[in-house]
């Protein structure tokens, strides 16, 4: 499955399986997050950002009136992705499955860019900062190097407006 995120138009891209919309908060900068079956059908509009779905996790919580972007700048080096890859994959996705309020984690990669964007919604602020909290406590796994781990460049909030 592929990704591309762009400004909100208004009206889902056509062939998407999915599409969200959601609001910068303190703002009126709405950008969409929409799913394709292909590599084509993402990377179809030259305006918008495509990426590799590499994880689409569900949580514990309602479907998300809150979305919190993580962007994690490149170039990052196929080590720190493929650490990244496995605390995802084995300590924060499963943490994230039982977090109250927390509904869905999106890991996108752009492999050309070597970029990543974690999008993770919720019901609410408030769980967001929790889920947050919750993975900066969790215990690294055996074989974890903390160095390449470096946790995101930047987050931006959002509050839901279109599914």
């Amino acid at each position: 499955m592929y990704a591309r995120i762009h400004k909100s138009t208004g009206t889902p891209p056509e062939g998407a399986r999915e599409a969200h919309t959601y609001r910068r908060l303190a703002s009126d900068d709405e950008l969409t997050v929409s799913l394709f079956d292909t590599l084509d059908a993402a990377a179809a509009d030259p305006t918008a950002e495509w990426y590799e779905v590499e994880s689409d996790d569900p949580g514990a919580g309602a479907p998300g009136g809150v979305a919190a972007f993580l962007y994690f700048d490149g170039p990052i080096s196929e080590d720190v992705h493929r650490a990244g890859e496995r605390a995802h994959r084995e300590r924060i996705a499963p943490a994230m499955r039982t977090q109250p309020g927390v509904s869905r984690a999106l890991v996108l990669w752009q492999p050309q860019r070597r970029t990543a964007l974690v999008v993770s919604t919720a019901d609410s602020v408030e769980s967001i900062e929790a889920g947050q909290r919750t993975i900066a406590t969790l215990e690294l796994l055996p074989g974890e190097d903390p160095a390449l781990l470096p946790g995101p460049n930047r987050i931006e909030l959002f509050r839901a407006v279109a599914s």
